[in-house]
């Protein structure tokens, strides 16, 4: 292998802190960004000073930390955008998509890529680029969901670029629903959350534990109707009749009874602001935030003064399904994404051998 054959792979943003994902990839004469995201905190944009023009921009799925940033489109040259047909569904009708597999093979700039089901969200797949020793990026990921479908990676990577969200957190999902039935056994509750993520998984868990009051914004109720069409090949096997289930017997919201379920997760913008204002200051409304509490925003001002409750509702992966990805692709390099730099000792005893490092560019 020439020198001139290898590659790099430079950290935006979104490697030492929370914050927005963007990452550029440079390998075999061309240049990709993976993800382009805004926020947290609201409003923050990865600086793309320097970067120029790029080839085309690849999509893991379809949050706003990762999609987000679009509008950045037109200072990067106003590449395609590759995404898989969920996600690419709902992104602005003025970008021009190019589609990716949920979980297949595919060839972009002479490079072989292959895709799966991330287990975090409709559409959402991470990517593996077969650049010398191979490159995995992961996006966000979850081994443990119940609704959405994860492959894990197999293909051997030497560097992997992972979704480490939680950190040394290792608290199973299951155990999460323990934490959650106290809160559902008191309604009304309020449960401000992302329809196209863990939103549906939660009203699933519902309907499994036998609530028969489970109220939900549009948003939630196209999530869950789009789960039993074209997003269908994001879920666990098996699971078609209890989605189509759920979207039957899930109700509109009218005034604070039972549980209900309303986007946007942190409570600025639909249902949920509009609710939040309205159920603030009636006591006996439960508001439950169940994810990353984002700064400056309702759910912060919320949780801060004590009128909300938080818990966490897995959609990251545990550290030791970290480790897994991580030995089963043998990677020689891991680059945490998406946590604090505080972290970095902790995960670097726990992925050992490996290299762990927030710092780049790394070579590929």
């Amino acid at each position: 292998m020439n020198s001139r054959d290898f590659g790099s792979l430079r950290l935006i943003s979104g490697v030492g802190a929370k914050a927005p994902a963007c990452f550029l990839v440079e390998a075999h004469g061309r240049k990709f960004l993976l993800d382009l995201g805004e926020g947290p905190p609201p409003g923050r944009l990865p600086d793309l000073n320097g970067i120029g023009r790029v080839d085309a921009l690849i999509l893991s799925h379809g949050h706003k930390d990762h999609v987000g940033g679009l509008q950045l489109l037109e200072r990067l040259g106003s590449p395609p955008v590759y995404a898989t047909e969920s996600v690419a569904r709902a992104l602005p009708v003025t970008v021009t998509t190019r589609t990716l597999p949920v979980a297949g093979r595919t060839e972009l700039f002479g490079i072989a890529v292959e895709t799966g089901r991330n287990g975090h969200a409709p559409g959402g797949i991470w990517l593996h680029f077969s650049t010398n020793g191979g490159l995995l990026y992961t996006g966000d990921f979850s081994a443990e969901s119940i609704l959405y479908h994860y492959d894990p990676p197999q293909q051997p990577a030497a560097v992997a670029l992972l979704d480490c969200s939680y950190g040394d957190y290792q608290m199973p999902l299951a155990e999460c629903w323990n934490v959650l039935a106290p809160f559902v056994a008191r309604p009304p509750l309020l449960l401000p959350i992302p329809p196209n993520g863990r939103g549906p998984e939660i009203a699933l868990e519902l309907m499994r534990h036998g609530i028969d009051e489970i109220h939900v914004d549009d948003a939630m109720r196209n999530a869950l109707r789009r789960l039993c069409g074209n997003d269908s090949s994001s879920l666990r096997p098996g699971l078609s009749d209890e989605i189509e289930r759920l979207a039957d017997i899930v109700r509109p919201i009218d005034g604070a009874r039972g549980i209900m379920l309303a986007g946007a997760a942190d409570g600025a913008s639909g249902a949920s602001a509009q609710l939040i204002a309205q159920m603030e200051n009636v006591s006996e409304v439960t508001i439950l935030f169940t994810g990353y509490i984002n700064p400056n925003t309702p759910a912060e001002r919320l949780t801060k003064s004590g009128r909300a409750q938080t818990m966490r509702w897995n959609v990251h992966p545990l550290l030791p399904d970290v480790v897994t990805v991580a030995r089963t692709v043998h990677a020689n390099t891991v680059v945490p994404a998406f946590c604090d730099r505080a972290q970095l000792s902790a995960l670097a005893r726990a992925l050992a051998p490996a290299r762990v490092t927030m710092d780049g560019p790394i070579e590929i």
